[in-house]
């Protein structure tokens, strides 16, 4: 689950105030630490995540790996008997805690430089927060208000056809590797044959 965290660190977050919910979509950097770990992000200061301020005790966190959809003629088993229908292959995790706000210069610099690098670390040359000029970072940084989520529970779920045979998988892996729909490549690679 941490895996696909860090893979694919745009998540939805949803907050409630007083029977009001907030739902976001937000760049999260998962911080091992604690049982299940801690996710840090950052929101500007006239956010609503931030004016909810401390009347918010606990946030879900959703993300999402690609998906696809699977048509059922890719089905090797199951042709002959008509018994196939389409389905979706996709991983989620679903992460709940306590939500806390951080307003401090240093950490939330820390915190930008960690998420650029957790972003930047495979591009040749990556991107470093050191090649910003210091003021205009400083500035950005001050319009900002971080906050951290020690995560209480996390849950996935993981259907990548994988109560198929073995046939049928490494024919989803063909046809989702050829197929041209968004996320169809990537869903290709999580099948296990």
């Amino acid at each position: 689950m941490h895996e696909v965290m860090r893979d694919y660190p745009l998540a939805t977050l949803v907050a409630s105030r007083a029977g009001q919910i907030e739902v976001d979509l937000l760049p999260l950097l998962l911080v091992e630490a604690g049982p299940f770990g801690r996710l840090a992000g950052h929101v500007g200061r006239s956010h609503d995540l931030a004016v909810m301020g401390d009347e918010m005790k606990s946030v879900t966190v959703l993300f999402q790996s690609p998906n696809a959809y699977i048509s059922p003629t890719w089905y090797v088993n199951g042709q002959r008997s008509g018994r196939n229908a389409p389905s979706w292959n996709y991983v989620a995790v679903q992460a709940q805690g306590r939500i806390r706000l951080i307003d401090d210069a240093l950490w939330m610099r820390a915190h930008l430089e960690s998420l650029a690098h957790a972003q930047e670390a495979q591009r040749i040359p990556p991107w470093s927060a050191s090649q910003t000029d210091p003021e205009f970072l400083a500035a950005a940084a001050s319009r900002l208000i971080g906050f951290e989520v020690e995560i209480e529970s996390l849950c996935g779920k993981r259907f990548l056809s994988q109560q198929r045979t073995q046939a049928d998988r490494l024919s989803l892996i063909q046809h989702l590797a050829r197929d041209h729909g968004p996320g169809a490549s990537a869903v290709s690679r999580l099948i296990k044959p």
